[in-house]
């Protein structure tokens, strides 16, 4: 069975949610997938999940959440850094910022709100304001994963070649990740995944697969 590396940026809500999966034999795929979830908006608040994956001869090596690894800087903010799961801190407005105003603004209104009932900013900044920067200003967007401190494993042989696809095994609710299984050939748009690997799962391509729930 193969090797690879697998990202994953997605959200899951009720019955439903999105992911946007990267699939490579090459750690520089999924580096860029990881940084354009972020760049492109996708990261919404820390409810979502941001993790990398290896798969060693198509057994799950090692699966890590990134959020501990990341640090987003949006130009008059502060760096912002997360703990699990994408708590997120900082992203404080610089003095003299554009976004002062806006920090002015939430202030008056926590004042107005019960203890309990307060938001970090952050995440108010990211339902704000982010998506709109990361549509109109991506480049304004800087984006650090520390790829060294994550000490991924290296794959060994064979690797999964393009052109070839994997059916990830999950666990009953679809969300825990286990081993994977070679597809040689390709399945028929009217062909359910799940039968034919007789359990349920995700098929995945090389590259980038996006899906709604």
């Amino acid at each position: 069975m193969y090797s690879f590396y697998v990202f994953e940026g997605s959200f899951h809500q009720g019955g439903g949610g999105w992911e946007e999966i990267e699939v490579s034999n090459g750690l520089s795929e999924i580096k860029q997938a990881a940084i354009d979830y972020i760049r492109l908006g996708n990261w919404a608040d820390s409810r979502d999940d941001f993790v990398v994956r290896a798969y060693v001869e198509g057994k799950l090596a090692v699966e890590k959440d990134l959020y501990p690894f990341l640090q987003v800087t949006v130009s008059g903010l502060t760096t912002m850094s997360f703990q699990e799961k994408g708590e997120p801190r900082g992203g404080i407005p610089e003095p003299g910022s554009e976004y002062e105003e806006e920090w002015r603004e939430y202030e008056e209104e926590q004042s107005e709100c019960e203890l309990e009932d307060r938001r970090e900013w952050v995440e108010y900044f990211l339902v704000h304001a982010f998506a709109e920067t990361a549509a109109e200003r991506p480049d304004d967007i800087e984006v650090t994963i520390d790829w060294a401190r994550l000490a991924l494993p290296e794959l060994t042989q064979p690797l999964l070649p393009e052109g070839k696809g994997v059916f990830v095994r999950q666990g009953e609710r679809g969300q825990r990740w286990k081993d994977a299984v070679a597809v040689e050939g390709e399945i028929g748009p009217d062909e359910d995944p799940e039968e034919l690997f007789e359990g349920r799962g995700r098929y995945l391509t090389y590259g980038y697969n996006s899906m709604f729930l």
